[in-house]
């Protein structure tokens, strides 16, 4: 019941109105910068930041309820990306809402899958690696606390290339028949695994929706009537998915 409590007051609160950053795009010079200019430098499968950029954005998703693990997702009027952390405590250190600044000189942007993220530059086989801990503070500062940001509403069907990174919300939407009664997450050999489940809304549009085992309700029963849902959008293997944010409300 309290975790319902919070996941309904967090709605509540992501409904008020701030959108934090600058705008656009175009030959931006060194100094602040759009997610959407950063985001179009990397125009193959990675690209390391030598100018000195910084960014300026809100932070609309963490690991809270578990469904971000060592990332926040940021966003400006511009657009919304996710920026790898090696840090179990996100919630605490970059709270939603928190207004920060992000330092870019020596990060590195990637593409995985459909959508670009920015972390440290790897040493491995993956094209960035999560931002030490211990060099957060070089990296990210909060400079403030958002308190009316305001989450856009769209209807599935509105989905596009442009909300890749971004936080969405939809409103009475379902899960599909097919799926009726299941947990949000599957198990496997015991142990639950990351699922990917179908939601329809009242068109009949429909949208993938991935769930973390890691999350709070990961072992909870969708439920079987409607609810709202804010949600960062991805995309991968040529469809658009949604991984949920800050929890939902049942209607």
């Amino acid at each position: 019941m309290i975790f319902r409590l919070l996941i309904i007051l967090f709605s509540a609160a992501v409904l008020c109105g701030c959108n934090g950053g600058s705008e656009g795009g175009g030959n931006a010079p060194a100094g602040e910068v759009s997610i959407a200019y950063l985001k179009s430098l990397c125009s193959g499968s990675h690209y390391r930041i030598t100018n000195d950029y910084t960014l300026r954005g809100v932070v609309v998703a963490n690991d809270w309820l578990g469904e971000f693990v060592k990332s926040v997702v940021v966003v400006d009027r511009s657009g919304g990306i996710e920026i790898a952390i090696e840090s179990s405590n996100l919630a605490m250190e970059l709270p939603v809402h928190s207004e920060i600044e992000i330092f870019c000189n020596g990060l590195m942007l990637a593409r995985i899958g459909g959508k670009v993220e920015l972390g440290a530059p790897s040493t491995g086989d993956f094209p960035i690696a999560n931002i030490d801990k211990e060099l957060l503070d070089r990296y990210i500062r909060v400079v403030g606390i958002c308190d009316n940001f305001k989450v856009a509403t769209k209807r599935i069907s509105e989905v596009s290339a442009a909300d890749i990174g971004a936080i969405i919300r939809f409103e009475k939407i379902r899960i599909c028949d097919e799926e009726r009664g299941v947990l949000w997450c599957d198990r496997v050999d015991g142990s639950l695994v990351t699922t990917y489940r179908t939601f329809v809304d009242a068109e009949g549009d429909s949208l993938v929706v991935r769930t973390l085992p890691t999350c709070l309700y990961a072992a909870d029963k969708i439920p079987t009537n409607e609810i709202s849902v804010a949600g960062v959008i991805d995309y991968s293997d040529n469809r658009y998915f949604v991984r949920i944010a800050n929890g939902f409300t049942i209607e």
